[in-house]
């Protein structure tokens, strides 16, 4: 493991097989659905720009659901690759929680994309879209009309509010359910509070914003989220980030019992 993954502790035991397994927020018992026919929960990462810690909030949301036992299943409609290489490193991760993985390509993918959600067995389907709207504009939409929730990652710097900002105005438009969630943060700096505050003035926020840490990288190429090493600072954060999303979604204790 890298030197800043040592640092940040050994991974943590991985929760076997996902039946019932301690939830990262209550450590709750958590009984898992049996019938495939269940439709599951849609959660798109979105960014209207490349860098925005999409495709990591992406893999750390999926883990931490899987770790509360949930049926989990990661799309990647992203041309790169990095979401899918990081699923094929995460079948080698011994007693990690089983996550399936679908590349798909982006044009005409809603169908694949549904047939997941409502036929796939999976309590949760989470998509990790291309950055940027241009490339596939029509596909986008219908898919953030779809969704349960779409997740809007950006950074703290106004070039990265004032894109993300935008886009939202597009997510507010299908009528789909949004929060803005900070990532790779420096909360010592000025503007981080002047982020929080304008990106609470145009919807709502996630009440638990990302640090940045060299550890992401490190859990990227084991296949692995940053929950599942010790004492990892990200992990925390993605911990209560993964809290306040399924709330959103309806994920609660008593509600997939």
């Amino acid at each position: 493991m890298a030197r800043e993954a040592k640092k940040a502790g050994t991974p943590a035991p991985l929760a076997q097989g996902a039946g019932a397994a301690p939830t990262p927020v209550t450590g709750e018992q958590v009984d898992v659905p049996g019938d495939a026919r269940v439709r599951a929960k849609l959660l798109t990462i979105s960014s209207s720009k490349g860098g925005s810690t999409k495709t990591t909030t992406a893999r750390n949301l999926a883990v931490a659901a899987a770790h509360q036992g949930l049926r989990v299943c990661t799309v990647n409609l992203d041309a790169q690759p990095t979401l899918t290489a990081w699923a094929r490193a995460r079948k080698k991760v011994p007693g990690a929680p089983i996550i399936e993985h679908r590349a798909i390509v982006a044009n005409g993918s809603i169908p694949e994309v549904k047939a997941l959600v409502e036929g796939g067995g999976f309590d949760l389907v989470v998509v990790d879209t291309p950055p940027g709207v241009e490339s596939h504009p029509v596909e986008l939409r219908m898919l953030i009309r779809d969704s349960d929730l779409v997740v809007l990652t950006t950074q703290q710097a106004s070039a990265d509010l004032d894109s993300v900002v935008e886009w939202a105005k597009t997510v507010r438009r299908e009528g789909t359910p949004f929060t803005f969630l900070l990532g790779r943060t420096a909360r010592q700096q000025r503007n981080f509070d002047d982020a929080k505050s304008r990106l609470n003035d145009v919807g709502d926020l996630c009440p638990f914003d990302v640090r940045s840490a060299a550890s992401v990288d490190d859990t990227d190429k084991l296949g692995i989220g940053n929950m599942e090493i010790k004492g990892d600072r990200c992990g925390v954060d993605f911990v209560g980030a993964w809290g306040y999303v399924s709330k959103r979604l309806g994920l609660t204790s008593r509600e997939i019992k």
